[in-house]
């Protein structure tokens, strides 16, 4: 196919485009808009919603606009403990009350920890004990024909009989 007059021609089917149109940008409608609309209602925004505002501009929040940390003070506790209302006698002999109340407690959870002790060595040695004597009890099958040594035989008396001294000469 001829061109013609070079590719810029409006006839040229090389061109993806026709000349004279403009390629829509969205970006700059998009601003634009935004832009009128400011115009029109930014003074208003800016007073009654701050934090659009700021946002659509593109800026950072200003600090008046900011929420402050608020600190909230508690009232003191005015209760008083009944053991500051205590005489000092009555304060000591309190505090040996329950010195002799924990003491007794530890005692009683001592106690119950060496009886569990003692009750697991308990256990422990019977499973010990059933153990060993599980290796030495065995099943036997009285229809097989085990490995078995006549008491008789020389080799039977010279692995399990009376160690004898033999002189040959």
């Amino acid at each position: 196919m001829r061109k013609y007059k070079g590719s810029r021609s409006t006839k040229s089917p090389s061109r993806k485009r026709n000349l004279g149109e403009k390629k829509v940008n969205l970006n700059s409608l998009g601003k634009a808009k935004r832009l009128e609309f400011l115009n029109e209602w930014g003074p208003h925004m800016k007073e009654h919603d701050p934090i659009r505002y700021y946002c659509m501009i593109g800026r950072p929040l200003p600090k008046k606009y900011q929420a402050k940390p608020k600190v909230q003070i508690t009232p003191v506790n005015a209760y008083v403990p009944p053991q500051s209302k205590l005489s000092k006698e009555e304060l000591d002999a309190k505090l040996k009350k329950e010195a002799e109340e924990r003491k007794a407690k530890e005692e009683k959870a001592f106690k119950q920890q060496q009886e569990k002790m003692k009750e697991q060595q308990r256990l422990e040695y019977n499973r010990r004990i059933a153990q060993k004597q599980n290796r030495l009890v065995h099943w036997c099958d009285a229809n097989r024909s085990g490995n078995w040594k006549s008491i008789h035989s020389e080799e039977f008396e010279n692995k399990y009989g009376p160690k004898k001294n033999k002189s040959y000469y």
